[in-house]
């Protein structure tokens, strides 16, 4: 009988131990003193064997005296299953104060339906920061540490909300519309067609002939190249003005044609003598002086002037005109 109650007792004695082990609780602050306005954590370690019905606290002071701290944030970080149907939690306090002092920090409590526990006092020293008040415009105001930072839908909500983006947008809006109607009336503006003056086969042959003024005649083909500009521009001047292709034919051609349309003998012979000059050069290898060159040109030009003023009317033919026109 003795040793069955030794055996009972032993037996106790062993499973107490583990029982309270299944409810614990341990608290560690993460520094012993810190400046007004400044956080200290306390990491907490809980264990429990009902996990979804595990509450825990801090106490109230039982003097009724006001708290000398700020619990900013408390809650659970992680949770492990250690096995045999125990979790260990660890959760996290963070405090602060604005109080220049030794304060003491309550108990906190675990509790579950199978048992409770609670850590230890924990003391935290609160210093007031040094100031240097020799330069106040240095001195900031202490930036709350426990603003949370803004989410998405928090800057989303407060631009919504805002009668600044409504106004803006709005003032987009009208911008925009002032834009599009100027460019669609840009668009739909009719643009008048420019009226180009028709370029006259003498001012076609003036152009040519000018454009020859800083020709350079040094060697044979240099004179070649001159030569070829002043005779393809008398061509394309006669061609143009007697109505016939002169570019691709003969001297004798030319000069035949030009007899068929009327015009005088002094006229043809003129032309005749610059288009064999310009043949000697391009095709017998002539080399002419350089004076003779220019005066060549000059005299192109007035004979296809004098060609010109064949073409208009003369002045009792205008009146003429006129009567018959009145």
């Amino acid at each position: 009988m003795k040793y069955l109650a030794y055996c009972l007792l032993l037996g106790l004695a062993w499973c107490l131990p583990s029982v309270g082990q299944n409810v614990s609780i341990q608290a560690r602050l993460d520094r012993p003193e810190i400046k007004i306005g400044e956080r200290a954590a306390i990491d907490l370690t809980i264990r429990t064997d009902d996990l979804s019905r595990t509450r825990f606290y801090l106490l109230q002071d039982s003097t009724g005296a006001p708290e000398r701290y700020r619990v900013l944030s408390f809650g659970a970080t992680d949770t492990i299953d250690i096995g045999k149907g125990v979790q260990e939690i660890k959760a996290q306090m963070i405090v602060t104060s604005f109080d220049s002092t030794l304060i003491t920090l309550p108990p906190i409590v675990v509790e579950t339906p199978s048992g409770q526990a609670m850590t230890k006092p924990l003391a935290l020293n609160v210093i007031s920061p040094e100031v240097d008040l020799s330069q106040p415009e240095n001195i900031r105001p202490i930036v709350s540490p426990w603003d949370e930072p803004y989410t998405l839908m928090d800057i989303l909500s407060l631009i919504f909300t805002s009668w600044i983006f409504y106004a803006v947008a709005g003032l987009l809006l009208i911008a925009l519309l002032i834009y599009e109607y100027r460019n669609r009336a840009q668009y739909l503006q009719v643009v008048k067609p420019e009226i180009l003056r028709p370029v006259s086969a003498l001012e076609q042959l003036k152009r040519k002939l000018e454009a020859l003024g800083d020709a350079r005649l040094e060697t044979q083909e240099d004179f070649k190249r001159y030569y070829s500009t002043v005779t393809d521009g008398l061509r394309a001047y006669l061609g143009a003005r007697y109505g016939f292709e002169a570019m691709e034919r003969t001297t004798d051609e030319v000069i035949e044609k030009l007899h068929s349309r009327g015009l005088g003998s002094e006229q043809t012979r003129h032309i005749e003598q610059v288009l064999m000059e310009a043949s000697l050069v391009k095709f017998a290898k002539s080399l002419p002086e350089r004076g003779d060159a220019l005066q060549l040109r000059t005299q192109t030009l007035a004979l296809a002037e004098g060609i010109e003023r064949l073409f208009m009317p003369s002045e009792g033919e205008s009146l003429a005109g006129k009567e018959v026109i009145q």
